[in-house]
């Protein structure tokens, strides 16, 4: 399965978050299956490419942001994007939902405290944990 460029998956992130597009003009899109791959270098087609770049996106009903893509372009974000203190921030990297209405639109946002991006939350009246295990934080590591 080859990658196909589409460009226009970058207009998600300046319209949802309200990325500049002076940032996201930095990186090409290339979709391959049901994934949105972002990348920043020269593009050489090689046969049998398994990755290109960083996870953006997920296809489904409506394009999931990755994590991964999110703490290396959420710094620019201007909305859409969930501000915790401390303490919530901790339970969020847990992998617990925090049950508070926010200032944001439904749908996905940018989950942060103070200038650290966490990843990616779902807002539906409570933020939903969307932060693959992988990256969640557990008590063992003190």
């Amino acid at each position: 399965m080859q990658f196909l460029k589409k460009n226009e998956y970058g207009k998600y992130f300046v319209d949802r978050f309200g990325i500049p597009e002076e940032i996201i003009e930095k990186y090409t899109f290339w979709v391959r299956g049901k994934r949105v791959w972002a990348f920043s270098g020269e593009y050489i087609d090689i046969k049998d490419m398994e990755v290109l770049g960083i996870k953006a996106l997920s296809l489904g009903r409506t394009p999931k942001p990755s994590t991964a893509f999110l703490r290396v372009i959420g710094k620019y974000a201007k909305k859409n994007v969930v501000n915790l203190d401390k303490e919530k921030a901790l339970k969020f990297l847990k992998g617990e939902n925090i049950k508070e209405n926010f200032d944001v639109e439904q749908g996905y946002v940018i989950v942060k405290s103070n200038e650290d991006i966490l990843g990616c939350g779902l807002y539906k009246g409570s933020l939903i944990n969307q932060i693959p295990k992988k990256y969640r934080y557990e008590d063992t590591w003190l």
